[in-house]
């Protein structure tokens, strides 16, 4: 599929296990959020969710293995807008944007720019040699995030409601600086990006569905997933492990996070607004 050599120490290896142990079974909840959303009426309507959502998971890794280095790179900027979405505090206007792109763009490009030696040989993994556009775009969104994150300063300064994703803020940039690119991005990504995010749908899941069946739903997604995650990786892994665990990961990753977004930023969120109007 994709050749890439590289060499992952331990802690990064257990941080690749969490995301796959903890981080990817968030979005099996996804259909309960169908559910709630109407995919649960009849045969039809599951069958209709379940079909699109896998086309266009498979649609995705199609476009990777095609074009490794564009796909890569724009997995990159619909994450940041996915995590920037989830931390932000503003709910619209100018300071939303803001959050949108600091907060969603510290755990992606951040973690790029500031381990740049690290990253490099994990997306050389994952593009076939063809790391540049994706380093290319983190070397124009630091700066802009840097500006844009005196405004956000001042606008704390001023406003107390953003102190404390102002200093969470901060803090995580120390993180990312520290550690190696993905125990940070672990970290991130199974706590806080993963607790906020169930945290935001349990309660509308868990008032007309009862909690036992949530789960065995969203078991039987994680278990259908490590299925086919497990499957892929014994047909990649011709000799280097630790490529084939990164490809399996972040391919797999995108794969589920573009229907993902489509269903909780586009038809839930749209849902929420609506109930609220």
């Amino acid at each position: 599929m994709i050749e890439g050599l590289v060499l992952l120490d331990m802690a990064s290896v257990i941080a690749l296990l969490f995301v796959i142990l903890i981080g990817l079974p968030h979005g099996a909840f996804d259909g309960a959020i169908a559910n709630h959303l109407g995919a649960g009426r009849s045969l039809a309507a599951a069958t209709k969710f379940i079909t699109s959502y896998c086309a266009a998971a498979g649609l995705v890794i199609a476009v990777w293995i095609m074009f490794p280095a564009v796909t890569l790179t724009l997995f990159l900027m619909i994450s940041m807008i996915h995590f920037g979405r989830g931390d932000a505090s503003a709910k619209s206007g100018p300071i939303f944007m803001m959050q949108v792109l600091l907060h969603g763009g510290l755990p992606i490009f951040g973690i790029i720019y500031f381990q740049q030696s690290s990253v490099i040989p994990l997306f050389d993994a994952l593009t076939n040699g063809s790391s540049n556009l994706a380093i290319l775009t983190s070397n124009i969104m630091v700066p802009v995030m840097g500006l844009t994150f005196v405004f956000y300063g001042l606008m704390a300064f001023r406003d107390s409601s953003l102190h404390a994703r102002f200093v969470e803020f901060i803090l995580l940039a120390v993180v990312f600086v520290i550690l190696p690119p993905l125990v940070s991005f672990a970290l991130y990504f199974c706590i806080i990006h993963t607790g906020r995010h169930m945290r935001r749908i349990w309660h509308v899941l868990a008032s007309p569905s009862s909690p036992r069946g949530l789960y065995r739903q969203a078991a039987g997604f994680t278990l259908a997933s490590w299925l086919f995650g497990g499957s892929v990786f014994l047909w990649l892994e011709t000799g280097d492990l630790d490529a084939a665990m990164l490809q399996v990961v972040f391919i797999g990753l995108a794969a589920l996070t573009v229907p993902h977004m489509i269903l909780v930023d586009g038809f839930f969120a749209k849902r929420q607004r609506q109930q609220t109007e």
